[in-house]
């Protein structure tokens, strides 16, 4: 058992079908420019719930248990993996809201892959919502996949390839179950994208969204579907040049993200320790500060950055340690001591990792 047994399921049970197209944005300026595009060991891969739609509220929690995963296949450290993110009954009920005029719940921005070095290659999802009876015995089940998946996270399913397989079989064994209904569900994966001036089609990975919808009963003409767009982060049916929010059927509005930068380098090893590098090196203690320094820099040589930015973070780290050293630990003065309106200026204060690579692409 693994992704492709679970594909095939959930493709099978697919009986009233779905649609699931690329949507286009409109009405959105990017105030920082036009997206990157996915240029391998330059960009890191995101993967974002943009808007999950879940109608008949008033059943939804009471009579059903509603769950969402999202199995993201790429490359990492050279191997393809397939990573799942399970957003059960918990997750879900901290996150939406509901509207009470469409008996519908909302689901808005959720991360559910990523930010990981986008490394080259094609990139897969398997997107599927589901809801539970809540029977006994399948609810508490559910809820262990949840939290083993919460508790590991992305960056260590990522590494440890057995435990993520073991989430996705657990996942695959519910739907042989009569008591699990697939609300909505689609495969699709993206080529990588070409050289320059190279042809680029409609499956080339490219920053996009791509919602998958309950196909309606009378289904949905070709002017309907070519209608969609996401408009501040929602769905939206565009007619007559406005633009109405979509609250038909359930839905899912998945995007795709190529990230210049991440939003979590504060959270990664080899910050927390140039904390301690810093704070030994102010307090004289230059053996432990060297012991630091040197976890340090192994630490900014992660898998978790892309090259270019382990380069210059590590260069700039090592300059502000020198300086440190030179400052505090040969008799130089002490925070103090030092006058920062004065002809010696003060240590280097912010060392937010991405105003460093901010400043070196501001630089170049």
């Amino acid at each position: 058992m693994g992704v492709g047994q679970l594909v095939s399921r959930v493709l099978r049970r697919q009986a009233e079908g779905v649609v699931a197209i690329a949507v286009p944005t409109v009405g959105e300026a990017n105030p920082v420019g036009p997206s990157p595009a996915f240029v391998p060991n330059e960009v890191y891969l995101e993967v974002r719930i943009r808007q999950m739609w879940l109608t008949e509220e008033r059943q939804l929690w009471r009579e059903y248990v509603p769950f969402a995963t999202v199995v993201s296949e790429f490359i990492n450290q050279g191997r393809r993996v397939a990573v799942p993110s399970v957003l059960g009954s918990a997750a879900l009920s901290n996150r939406f809201q509901v509207s009470r005029a469409d008996d519908a719940v909302e689901i808005r921005n959720v991360r559910v892959a990523g930010p990981v070095p986008y490394e080259g290659d094609d990139v897969s999802l398997l997107i599927a919502l589901f809801r539970l009876k809540t029977a006994d015995w399948l609810v508490p089940s559910l809820k262990l996949i949840e939290e083993i998946a919460s508790v590991v996270g992305f960056t260590g399913l990522t590494a440890a390839a057995p435990v993520a397989d073991t989430l996705i079989r657990g996942v695959e064994s519910f739907l042989s179950t009569d008591d699990l209904e697939l609300r909505v569900g689609a495969y699709h994966s993206w080529t990588a994208p070409n050289g320059p001036g190279e042809p680029v089609s409609a499956t080339t990975l490219a920053p996009a969204n791509f919602a998958i919808l309950r196909r309606p009963e009378a289904g949905m003409t070709p002017d309907e579907v070519a209608s969609l767009c996401v408009k501040d982060g929602r769905l939206h049916r565009m007619h007559g040049g406005t633009a109405t929010p979509y609250r038909e059927h359930d839905f899912i509005v998945v995007g795709l993200e190529a990230r210049p930068f991440r939003d979590d380098y504060r959270q990664l090893e080899f910050y927390r320790l140039w904390q301690q590098t810093r704070r030994c090196v102010v307090d004289g203690d230059l053996r432990a500060a060297r012991r630091l320094w040197r976890q340090t820099a192994g630490a900014i040589f992660t898998d978790e950055l892309t090259q270019p930015q382990q380069e210059i973070l590590f260069a700039e780290y090592e300059r502000r340690y020198a300086e440190l050293v030179d400052r505090f630990g040969r008799g130089g003065a002490g925070y103090r001591d030092i006058d920062p309106g004065g002809g010696r200026p003060a240590p280097d204060r912010d060392d937010d990792p991405e105003a460093i690579l901010r400043g070196a692409v501001a630089d170049v």
